[in-house]
């Protein structure tokens, strides 16, 4: 049994991870979050933190007891990193800390692809601060998030994402050729590794999760079977993807209205080229699915059959 703190576990993928450990009654698991107020339906104490004091966070991990802090800050917003940066710290720095698992929850990818991002050195900055500890780390590498493509017929705390296709426009902007393998992993299979990793006696510095894996031509097959016709494509160069371009699907149109043009554009272009480099091609012999046979993860068709057929 551990003491377990989890950062921004009231909404996203830390809200799956919170509602998965909790009914774990090895582990005394409490919420780390900037306010306390409006989250008591996690079913798991929240404990309100100053991010910008690394004494304060000190005095909390300490009076908790905690051995594992299970960082899910959303470090694509500019500035948060150095809130993980100062968690990190105070996770050094405290006499009970021994673990913590960095909010990667995609791919910790090579240092030249994070680079590409606009908030990749947030990112960079985690992992060289962690190697600089004492602690035991490691980041999940889980390819990308299955549900985005069940959205809105399918149970997430992940906020709606376009990428690649579409399946509400029945589109699809494939990056290259379409023939690189990818990795898609549902959240709260996620979160049932992450629970399950704490009882292992070593941890990596990559814990890789494996949902299920095709290359993108294979999903839009299974995409169009699931919504009964056939669906409009288009395929990104990689020199267009480099130029930071691709082409726009209605699902990331409708982003517009919270994020800037010019960064949704930058972000999934990147994310494209990342594509077609194969970065998202997770090694199955190295995945945790090995090690724990028995949590069964949702396949790709599992998602699109149930989320859109008769739909």
């Amino acid at each position: 049994m551990v003491n377990v703190a989890i950062a921004g576990g009231t909404g996203g993928i830390g809200r799956a991870i919170a509602e998965a450990i909790k009914d774990d009654p090895r582990h005394q698991t409490i919420i780390l979050s900037r306010k306390t107020l409006g989250n008591e339906s996690v079913g798991l104490p929240i404990v309100e933190v100053d991010y910008q004091s690394v004494d304060a966070l000190v005095a909390v991990l300490e009076k908790h007891q905690i051995h594992t802090v299970i960082s899910t800050l959303a470090l694509h917003i500019h500035g948060v990193g150095q809130a993980q940066l100062n968690l990190i710290e105070a996770a050094n720095k405290s006499a009970t800390t021994k673990r913590f698992v960095a909010s990667s929850w995609a791919v910790r990818a090579l240092e030249k692809y994070l680079n590409l991002l606009p908030h990749g050195y947030q990112h960079t900055a985690a992992y060289a601060a962690l190697d600089k500890t004492g602690l035991e780390w490691t980041a999940f590498n889980l390819g990308w998030l299955l549900e985005y493509y069940g959205m809105p017929h399918v149970k997430t705390y992940v906020p709606q994402t376009t990428f690649v296709v579409d399946m509400a426009s029945k589109r699809a902007s494939i990056p290259g050729d379409g023939k690189q393998k990818m990795t898609f992993t549902y959240s709260r299979d996620v979160a049932k590794f992450v629970v399950a990793a704490l009882d292992l006696p070593r941890w990596e510095k990559d814990t890789i999760v494996i949902g299920d894996k095709m290359t993108w031509e294979e999903f839009v097959k299974l995409a169009e079977e699931a919504r009964g016709e056939k669906f409009t494509v288009v395929y990104d160069s990689v020199d267009k993807l480099k130029s930071g371009e691709i082409t726009e699907l209605p699902g990331q149109v409708a982003a517009y209205s919270y994020f800037p043009k010019e960064w949704v554009q930058s972000l999934f272009s990147v994310f494209g080229y990342w594509v077609t480099e194969g970065v998202f091609d997770l090694p199955e012999e190295k995945a945790l699915n090995k090690k724990f046979p028995h949590i069964k993860v949702t396949t790709v068709k599992e998602m699109l059959d149930q989320s859109w057929k008769q739909k």
